[in-house]
């Protein structure tokens, strides 16, 4: 597998809602394919680290396997098909002689990774909160499939 130049070619911007106020939109790069969901996991540093990551998985029916590979710890946000953020939780760093830690992910339409103390920062609550994302990668993804 051929590594990706950093950062992806692709971004999208997403915004954490709660009821009508909305927060300014944060600028992300954005991992499509299986290719870019499995490398921006695993051939990144902290300072490659610049933007939250958005990954889309391919369908919310379906479970989805990723290898997180981070020397560093990172914070994760799962959004469902509503766009509610249905679970958030802290993925601690690889460390020397670890495996590649596999997650599955199913129910979920994209996760977004952000440094961690994002959710804090914000105030992000499960269940609560919703994420708009606009996306024009996926978009894309979406009429040629």
């Amino acid at each position: 597998m051929q590594q990706l130049s950093f950062p992806f070619s692709n971004k999208c911007y997403f915004s954490i809602c709660e009821g009508n106020r909305s927060y300014a939109p944060v600028e992300a790069e954005e991992a499509v394919t299986a290719a870019e969901i499995y490398q921006s996991l695993n051939y990144r540093s902290r300072h490659q680290f610049r933007k939250p990551l958005v990954l889309h998985f391919p369908g919310v029916d379906q479970q989805s396997a990723v290898w997180f590979g981070y020397s560093f710890d990172v914070e994760v946000i799962l959004v469902d098909a509503t766009g509610t953020i249905s679970k958030t939780f802290v993925m601690p760093k690889r460390r020397e002689g670890d495996a590649l830690f596999v997650q599955f992910f199913i129910d979920c339409a994209y996760a977004v990774l952000v440094p961690v103390g994002f959710c804090k920062k914000w105030n992000i609550r499960e269940q609560q909160h919703a994420v708009k994302l606009t996306s024009f990668a996926f978009l894309q993804k979406q009429k040629i499939s």
